[in-house]
């Protein structure tokens, strides 16, 4: 069980890194490349912007679910 748990916890883990390095920064990141930055210049956040941002606090919530489970279990 807690190998199984753990192999998630790295699915999770390696999702939110990639997730994180997606986001734009000052200067623009990954994500202006895949068509993240079009319509940047009529409003703040772009569609795109948004639903990462979404699905990193859900890869966060899940990472954090899991880490405190490991350490229960372990």
């Amino acid at each position: 069980m807690i190998y199984v748990l753990a192999f998630i916890h790295t699915i999770f883990c390696v999702a939110l890194i990639g997730a994180i390095l997606l986001h734009s920064g000052k200067g623009g990141g990954l994500s202006s490349s895949i068509g993240g930055g079009m319509g940047s210049t009529f409003s703040g956040t772009t569609v795109m912007e948004k639903n990462l941002t979404r699905l990193t606090l859900i890869v966060v919530g899940l990472f954090s679910l899991t880490t405190v489970a490991l350490i229960f279990l372990g």
